[in-house]
């Protein structure tokens, strides 16, 4: 993967990121500071962060995807969740097919994990 510019905040960040992933990472900004309105937004790793004490949650785009991770496991029911609606996780983190809509309500449900 080529190198990305350096990046000093969320905007910045979406704006460099190809055009059919802005939507999906506005769309999880919006519902990151909505959700968690006491996190504070960071550029960590040339990506974006919101945290607060030790919990975090970032947002990056990828090729054919957006994930969104979180310092917290995604518990069963929400694994369970992500699963039965088709969208791919790992143990920290929920992938987001630029082919599919942002799943809102699955969206909230991982965020309040670390709420």
């Amino acid at each position: 993967m080529p190198n990305r510019p350096q990046v000093t905040d969320t905007t910045a960040y979406i704006d460099q990121v190809a055009e059919a992933a802005q939507p999906i990472l506005n769309n999880l900004v919006q519902l990151i500071t909505t959700e968690l309105p006491d996190f504070k937004a960071r550029i960590k790793w040339n990506l974006p962060f919101y945290e607060r004490d030790k919990h975090y949650v970032s947002i990056a785009a990828y090729k054919a995807h957006v994930s969104l991770s979180i310092s917290a496991d995604l518990d069963d029911a929400t694994l369970a969740a992500a699963k039965s609606a088709g969208y791919p996780t790992g143990q920290k983190r929920l992938n987001l097919p630029l082919t599919k809509p942002v799943p809102t309500a699955l969206v909230q449900q991982v965020l309040q994990l670390i709420a």
